[in-house]
């Protein structure tokens, strides 16, 4: 084939995949935060970008998209959302137990809880670390006894599931920030790049120092790591819950993305708060689809 699509090598086969997608289409955690709603919509415009990239990462990676193999298993539907957010941990402690890397197309960000969650039981690992890509700490309360988009952080640390010494926050930014929650993360051992600082800093690098600080410089230590897309400007990324008019540029989330596909460490991802019915021109979701894409490319390079 003389221009193949990565919708063409895409397969719903689990058996010889190397990396699994999964969505969890839903937006119930975000309206209980008080955002906006339309985040159900995102696996699926996502999954319609991404189906319509190359293969072709480019001559600076030696390997290519069609040296691994993609499944892509289709979404979690139904029910309550925490019947929903059960079944998403269910099927991440099963993916990541079987040996595969995930990638998760949400849904808001209150799906990364019970992800992390399945993804520590998967492991059965004493420790794991979280890297949390965001403009937001949320680390907020629960609100009327429920869990919701600004509050997985909080929960993860405080059910003993990621312990404070192995999160990271990047990207975090001024007046979107109560002081009293940066304190409280700070206050767990965990490390906070802004966005003023991770800025100044080359991304790839940001990324690195955070995943070397929360491994504790640690070979084959498993980490999480979430992308909330907020944490890009709203020009490149108009369709997210919680627009930001400042944020990293598009190539910089780009960056990052393949930054986190070439660590070995990084054993799965989520990409949330993407927001299609407000969007424009399917900038958002493009952008989502090739940094995916970006972190495909880069676990292809692994150092094995």
């Amino acid at each position: 084939m003389s221009d193949p699509r990565l919708g063409d090598l895409l397969t719903a086969s689990l058996e010889d995949a190397d990396v699994v997608l999964l969505g969890v289409p839903t937006d119930e955690g975000i309206l209980r935060n008080g955002g906006r709603p339309g985040a159900a919509e995102a696996p699926g415009e996502i999954r319609a970008w991404l189906r319509k990239l190359t293969p072709f990462a480019g001559q600076q990676f030696r390997r290519q998209l069609d040296d691994i193999r993609v499944a892509d298993i289709g979404d979690i539907n139904g029910g309550s959302l925490e019947a929903l957010h059960n079944a998403a941990a269910q099927k991440a402690r099963e993916l990541i137990a079987s040996g595969k890397i995930v990638i998760v197309l949400g849904g808001g960000h209150d799906v990364t809880y019970p992800l992390v969650r399945g993804f520590w039981e998967g492991l059965q690992a004493a420790e794991i670390g979280l890297i949390n890509i965001d403009a937001h700490l949320d680390v907020r309360e629960k609100k009327n006894g429920l869990h919701h988009s600004g509050s997985s952080f909080r929960l993860l640390i405080e059910e003993g599931i990621v312990s404070g010494r192995n999160f990271a926050e990047i990207g975090i930014q001024s007046f979107v920030t109560a002081k009293d929650h940066f304190d409280w993360v700070i206050q767990r051992g965990s490390r906070i790049l802004t966005f003023e600082d991770a800025t100044t800093a080359h991304l790839p690098n940001a990324f690195e120092e955070c995943e070397v600080a929360i491994t504790h410089g640690e070979p084959d230590f498993p980490l999480y790591l979430s992308f909330d897309m907020d944490s890009v400007r709203a020009s490149d990324a108009p369709g997210v819950s919680a627009p930001a008019p400042i944020g990293f540029l598009a190539e910089e989330a780009y960056e990052l993305a393949v930054a986190a596909g070439l660590s070995n460490n990084v054993r799965m991802m989520d990409i949330v708060e993407v927001s299609p019915p407000h969007d424009v021109d399917g900038r958002t979701a493009r952008l989502a689809a090739r940094m995916i894409a970006g972190f495909l490319a880069g676990v292809a390079n692994r150092v094995k």
